[in-house]
């Protein structure tokens, strides 16, 4: 079994690692220089999850200071998309990238200029990736015990999707200015499918 090119270890206070392996090195801007140079594209689904995982973890790392913290959550966001550049896969991808933006949004706030924050823009990429009509999953969301394991595991992944967003309850029943409430008005009604799905 290889070693994966983004090893774990624990972070430090600035958010460095103590050793590693492969291509990473132990700083974020390092990290960050990787994601765009030669090297990445030679790294697994593995390496990439691993490196998310790795982000993630120090994103939430409440000892570092809040604009490192928002750069960790983008470079999670971006091995997630790496990790997920196969078109089958959106849906998982949408999935992993919401939970990685609604905590960047609760914690870090709204924010019109980095669409990782943009409220509006992360509700719109979970309703273009559903998949389904409302009317459609609220039919099916009465009837999943019956269904065959493939439609019930497609239920799975549209309550995967919409999840995260339950922890931006305030923020999206705020009024929006119009042209942009059509997206958190719809997220709602899909929100509250979600205690009857799968």
């Amino acid at each position: 079994m290889r070693e994966s090119q983004f090893s774990d270890s624990s972070p430090g206070e600035d958010g460095r690692r103590a050793n590693h392996a492969g291509l990473t090195s132990t700083s974020l801007e390092d990290l960050e220089r990787i994601l765009v140079g030669p090297d990445a594209g030679s790294c697994s689904p593995e390496d990439w999850e691993q490196l998310r995982d790795l982000a993630v973890g120090r994103m939430q790392h409440c000892g570092l200071p809040d604009e490192v913290r928002v750069r960790w959550g983008h470079l999670a966001l971006s091995a997630v998309s790496r990790k997920h550049d196969r078109a089958e896969a959106t849906q998982q991808a949408t999935a992993e990238s919401a939970r990685v933006r609604a905590y960047m949004i609760r914690e870090f706030g709204v924010s019109d200029t980095d669409t990782a924050r943009d409220l509006h823009d992360l509700c719109s990429d979970i309703l273009r990736n559903l998949g389904i009509p409302l009317e459609a999953a609220a039919q099916a969301a009465g009837e999943w015990p019956k269904m065959p394991p493939d439609q019930m595991l497609r239920l799975r992944m549209i309550k995967n999707m919409l999840t995260p967003l339950l922890v931006l309850g305030n923020l999206l029943e705020r009024e929006e200015p119009e042209g942009r409430d059509l997206a958190l008005r719809d997220i709602r009604s899909w929100l509250e499918l979600i205690p009857k799905l799968p």
